[in-house]
């Protein structure tokens, strides 16, 4: 199952790809340059971020947790000489072990979303974008919730000539038609703080935890990452391409027997104008 996973995105991956590949790309800017505007949230350029994500010690079995998904991937929209209409994409697919003995994995499209943001042409060194999210229902209960939901979000970047780039996304997403008390809903805080520092030739360091809070769950509501790794941007013939190694250890999550630790691998593709 988890192959077949893998294959399928992989080859819709390639295949969307190849489409966006139809834009000219920019040789002009350095791996650094690159790998900075890979990392905003409100870029310009179109990108295809492909992530898998192993969390260890996960449910009644201390398995392992598989996520493949296309993570942020971002299209942008020029709308005038003021304004951009940016989107960002999430699709998640996991596999997942058994929370309980005698319980089965499960598998299918967990809940994905898409965040629009209207952000303005002109900035220095500060940028912006807000504007709605919409969140996809699961294909299977087990991994997700199957409601259609939505709510507000907002993205800040501080980046200019210095090293550092520092950047947070923010959103809170309602189940949309779920009445109170309805255990298949979404009521739920997504905060994902970006630190970053560049060195030459593309390598960078920082951390970049997505910090989640499920404010109807009965318990412990928050999950908080600890942790960071390295990325290096690169080009393999034209192609700009980023990637990125991050491990995290969950210091705070709703329960003891949540998954703990969790490695991120990630490979990003920009598509400049």
């Amino acid at each position: 199952m988890t192959k077949r996973i893998a294959a399928i995105l992989a080859l819709a991956a390639l295949s969307i790809g190849q489409s966006l590949a139809q834009s000219t790309v920019s040789v002009s800017d350095t791996d650094t340059e690159l790998s900075k505007e890979i990392e905003n949230p409100v870029t310009r350029q179109v990108t295809l971020p492909l992530r898998y994500e192993a969390d260890f010690l996960d449910g009644a079995y201390k398995a392992t947790k598989d996520t493949f998904e296309i993570d942020q991937a971002v299209l942008p929209f020029h709308l005038n000489q003021d304004w951009a209409l940016i989107t960002r994409t999430k699709l998640p697919v996991v596999v997942q072990p058994p929370k309980n003995r005698g319980q089965s994995w499960a598998s299918g499209l967990s809940n994905g979303y898409t965040t629009f943001f209207l952000s303005p042409e002109h900035g220095e060194g500060f940028y912006w974008g807000a504007g709605p999210v919409f969140y996809y229902p699961s294909s299977n209960l087990t991994v997700g919730v199957k409601k259609w939901g939505s709510g507000p979000s907002a993205a800040f970047v501080k980046e200019d000539e210095s090293p550092w780039v520092f950047d947070a996304v923010v959103n809170n997403i309602w189940s949309i038609g779920s009445p109170p008390g309805d255990s298949d809903r979404t009521n739920q805080l997504i905060l994902n703080p970006v630190t970053n520092y560049h060195f030459a030739d593309g390598w960078s360091v920082g951390s970049s935890p997505e910090i989640t809070t499920n404010w109807i769950a009965s318990g412990g509501k928050w999950t908080v990452p600890v942790g960071g790794g390295f990325g290096k941007a690169f080009r393999l013939g034209r192609q700009p391409l980023k990637l990125d190694l991050d491990a995290y250890y969950n210091a705070v999550r709703p329960k003891a027997t949540n998954e703990t630790w969790l490695l991120q691998v990630k490979l990003t593709s920009q598509f400049p104008d």
